[in-house]
Order: structure tokens, then C-alpha cells, then sequence
């Protein structure tokens, strides 16, 4: 199982203590803004308490079904049921890369019987460069389950074959070379961290879910893909991946080198790795107000993740290589590190939208 690469993100320590602190002190703020901030009425709390869990919970998936959040949901749903003894409900609410969806989990009830199945950078670029209704904040993690690395991937029939030729050719054609990407999350950052890093300029083409990118390039209405490991096995009996931002993903893309691999030895540079870090999350005032259900449904998540019938699920889906039960504390410090990270390069990925 994958671990979270700290080391390949740009975030300082000091700022991230200040983000920590910040979070820390800001529960009466959250209350007064609204976002279902939670009560401070006990009675209250003891109705909640004696409902748990719900029946049915529902996880709000920000993106079309079949892409790979939503297999990512799904699969935690069929086999978290069981050990919460109740129904879990996927309800898909795609658009505006993703803030659609999260503005809807945001305004449901906060009492536990709805949780949020997402994917930074999406989250993070909602609130930044979408002027979202909600704040970072308002999330509290139950699991960064998967940590799924970024692809450079092309149809089968692309005259690309390595990654080489693919920067050869963007070189030449500078503006031209397009690319299938979702706007403000981790792919297009990696886009925008290639043209940085190695002064080119790319097209991107922006899709709302990962069902529609992969589409799109299988179409050949785009010269390649910036994917992820994971996600592309759904389509790889039509795909070549170039390149893998991981060092060891030997076990789903045995021909696929590093990108740094490729970029120090023909550039000389390294880019910071990102990639998709799906998870669930909880209202923050639900764990705020609730925190003994809150354990209750991180404690029944974890017997789920570590159960033989789960593991062999993740292993028969392929998604065993980059999932991992981490839990709620190394998973808010990953959100925040993350958004910490698109707060870095806001300017950068603003300036693709505007373009379009």
C-alpha cells in the first residue's frame, strides 16, 4: 500500500503549524457562518446519538458515476454496510469540478447520516479559485483512502511512444499539444507544473469527471491524457501510460518510468508529485459535536478496511497499490498540506481557466 508523499510537496512547515492553529480556533466562526454549524443544545446531541447510525447514510460522490472516486465509494459503501448494520446510498451530484457536489454535502444535515466521498485538489481549488460557499475547514476526514499518482497517458494509436517523444513534440509546437484534464485538481496541476518547470505552454481540455476525460481521449479528441494509475486500468486494453509520477508503481504500469526519471535525465528538473487523494469526510461540527459517533464511524471504517473481504476486494480491483487506512489525523494533515499546495500555485492554474 501506497504512502502520502510529503516529501514532494512544496509546503512549509511554519505555514502549516499557522493552517493547524488555525483550524483549531476557528469552531465559533463556523457556527455563526451557518454550513450547519452544529449545536450546542445537548438534548439535541442525545437524539442524534440515540439515531446512529442513520438509516441510510448517504455518500455525496462529486463526479459521474464511473469515475474513479465513485468506484472508490462505492466499493467502501458495499462493504461498510455490513459493519454498520444499515444502508449506504451513493448520491452523484457532478459539475463544476466538484463544487456542485460538496456545496450539497456542505447544506445536508450534519448528523452523521451524510458523509462526503471526494478528491483533492478538487476540494481545495472549489474554495480557492471557485469562491466556493464553504472553507476547508468545514471538512474533517475519516480516510485519505487512496493516493492514486499521476499518469502521462496516450490512445493506443498515438504516434507518442514514450514520454521523450510526447516533450519533444510539445516543445516544437508550443500552444498546440492538447491534453484531457479536470480543472483545478491534481492533473491539471501537473500540467501546469510541466509548462513551469519546463517553459512550454500546453492546451488543456477540461472535463467535469473522469469518466468524461477518459472518453474523450479514447475519442482521440485530444493528443494525450494526465490521468492517474490507478484509474486508467478501467481503459488500459486502449491505452499506453508514458509516464507515472511515483517511483515504485512497477505493479499496475511495469513499463512506465518515473516522470522525474525522465524529466532529470533529458531536463535536468524534478516536479513535485501530486495525485488524486480520494476520501471520505464528515461534516467538521458532526465531529465537533458528535465526537464519540464520529469515533464510532471511523472505528467501523477501519474494521472494514482491514477485513479479509474487503482486502481481497481492493486486491481483486486493482486499487490495493494505493489505498491505505491512514485515519483522521494524518488525513487532515494531508488535506491541509494539499490545499496549502494549491493556495501555492492559485495564479498559475486561474490563468488556464481564463484562457478557455
Amino acid at each position: 500500500m501506497k504512502k502520502f508523499k510529503r516529501s514532494a510537496l512544496t509546503v512549509g512547515t511554519s505555514t502549516l503549524l499557522i493552517t493547524l492553529a488555525a483550524c483549531g480556533t476557528n469552531n465559533e466562526a463556523d457556527t455563526e457562518a451557518g454550513n450547519n454549524g452544529g449545536s450546542d443544545n445537548s438534548e439535541e446531541n442525545e437524539e442524534v446519538a440515540e439515531d446512529y447510525p442513520h438509516d441510510p447514510v448517504t455518500f455525496v460522490v462529486p463526479f459521474d458515476a464511473g469515475g474513479s472516486v465513485d468506484g472508490m465509494a462505492r466499493g467502501v459503501a458495499n462493504h461498510l454496510d455490513e459493519t454498520l448494520d444499515t444502508t449506504i446510498n451513493i448520491d452523484n451530484r457532478p459539475g463544476a469540478s466538484a463544487q456542485i457536489g460538496a456545496s450539497h454535502f456542505i447544506n445536508a444535515p450534519d448528523d452523521g447520516s451524510t458523509y462526503f466521498a471526494g478528491t483533492q485538489l478538487y476540494l481545495s481549488a472549489n474554495i480557492v479559485l471557485q469562491d466556493a460557499d464553504f472553507d476547508i475547514e468545514d471538512f474533517s476526514m475519516v480516510n485519505f483512502e487512496q493516493f492514486d499518482p499521476v499518469t502521462i497517458t496516450v490512445h493506443e494509436n498515438s504516434p507518442y511512444e514514450t514520454f521523450e517523444d510526447l516533450l519533444e513534440d510539445i516543445e516544437n509546437n508550443p500552444g498546440e499539444i492538447s491534453y484531457t484534464t479536470i480543472y483545478g485538481g491534481p492533473l491539471h496541476l501537473t500540467g501546469v507544473l510541466l509548462e513551469d518547470y519546463l517553459d512550454v505552454d500546453l492546451n488543456p481540455v477540461f472535463y467535469d469527471g473522469g469518466g468524461e476525460m477518459r472518453n474523450a481521449l479514447l475519442g482521440e479528441h485530444v493528443d494525450f491524457m494526465i490521468g492517474n494509475a490507478n484509474g486508467d486500468k478501467a481503459v488500459e486494453d486502449n491505452v499506453r501510460v508514458l509516464a507515472v509520477a511515483d517511483d515504485d508503481m512497477e505493479e499496475l504500469w511495469p513499463d512506465a518510468p518515473p516522470i522525474n526519471d525522465v524529466l532529470q535525465d533529458n531536463y535536468d528538473v524534478e516536479i513535485p508529485y501530486v495525485g488524486s487523494a480520494r476520501f471520505i469526510a464528515a461534516h467538521t461540527s458532526f465531529k465537533e459535536e458528535n465526537p464519540e459517533l464520529f469515533d464510532q464511524f471511523v472505528n467501523a471504517y477501519e474494521e472494514m478496511f482491514n477485513s479479509e473481504e474487503y482486502q481481497a476486494y481492493l486486491e481483486e480491483s486493482g486499487a490495493d497499490a494505493v489505498s491505505e487506512f491512514r485515519g483522521p489525523e494524518e488525513s487532515d494533515e494531508m488535506n491541509l498540506e494539499l490545499h496549502e499546495l494549491m493556495l501555492e500555485y492559485q495564479d498559475e492554474l486561474a490563468e488556464d481557466e481564463d484562457q478557455q
